[in-house]
């Protein structure tokens, strides 16, 4: 049986999805700062870009959260709003989060968005896969109930919230208390973005011809990933229509990026970065009639 926290410091406990998310968040800064160089971009200007998007990302993907969950989880709690470490992040939210603070820092430090970008493209993807380690040890983002191999058990309240959201569903009565074995869906949202992410470093990076076409690429890849994955949740409580709310998401970003990928193809080449080279110093005059 899953239980979310890690371990006891006295008073203070440690979860299983706060290390993994600084994990997610450590392995994408080694990333971003490695690869710099190679797209002109100091290091120092890469560890910046680095950080402003982790604190835009981490405040974009708990704000949709909280938004989202706000009358269920936070109605009265408001101080729970700040604890990320007992679970709640929105990718989504994330993204848009870490973009605008993106741009934000590109336009401050004078670097390209389009290089940025594509730089921080993979980083992306990897994070992104630790981070659902974090949600398959706590119990958030699970899946549909299963019976079968690979089954996974999570503790009952307050450790976790499955047995709560299976009730709500009407797949477990009221006076149940250990929930229903789930389908770990999380660990398979971790395999497609590692997939994801070996791609775009290892086969589509070298492919591409204009700056930003990579992270276009990445928005299309994760989209169509993600609105297949999302057939295998299980973890909706008021779920309305036929598709969740992420799955709508991903019908619009994946055109959103198709285009994207299109417009920057029709671009016209950057020449590539180095030192400029300077004028010739002008001869000196010579009168012939001298």
């Amino acid at each position: 049986m899953l239980h979310p926290e890690a371990f006891h410091l006295g008073p203070l406990t440690i979860r299983w999805y706060g290390i993994m998310v600084a994990l997610g968040f450590l392995a994408g800064y080694l990333l971003v700062t490695s690869r710099a160089a190679k797209r002109s971009v100091p290091t120092d200007v890469a560890a910046d870009l680095v950080f402003w998007c982790m604190l835009g990302g981490i405040g974009g993907a708990r704000l949709l959260y909280v938004l989202q969950n706000w009358n269920a989880e936070f109605s009265g709690r408001w101080l729970e709003a700040l604890r990320i470490d007992h679970g709640g992040l929105v990718f989504y939210g994330g993204l848009i989060g870490a973009s605008v603070v993106l741009a934000l820092v590109c336009a401050r430090k004078a670097v390209s968005l389009a290089v940025a970008a594509d730089l921080i493209a993979p980083a992306l993807a990897l994070g992104h896969a630790i981070g659902r380690l974090g949600c398959f040890l706590n119990g958030c983002c699970f899946g549909r109930p299963w019976d079968h191999a690979g089954a996974v058990q999570y503790a009952p309240p307050p450790a976790t919230g499955v047995l709560y959201v299976q009730q709500g569903q009407g797949k477990l009565a009221e006076l149940a208390t250990v929930p229903l074995p789930v389908f770990p869906i999380q660990l398979v949202s971790t395999a497609v973005n590692i997939a994801i992410f070996l791609v775009l470093l290892l086969v589509l990076e070298r492919r591409v011809r204009r700056p930003g076409q990579l992270f276009a690429l990445y928005v299309m890849l994760y989209a169509v990933s993600r609105f297949v994955v999302e057939f295998g949740r299980g973890d909706y409580l008021d779920l309305v229509g036929l598709i969740t709310p992420a799955q709508l998401i991903c019908m619009i970003l994946f055109p959103l990026g198709a285009a994207g990928y299109i417009w920057l193809g029709r671009r016209p080449p950057q020449a590539p970065p180095g030192p400029r080279a300077e004028a010739p110093e002008p001869e000196p005059e010579t009168d012939p009639g001298r």
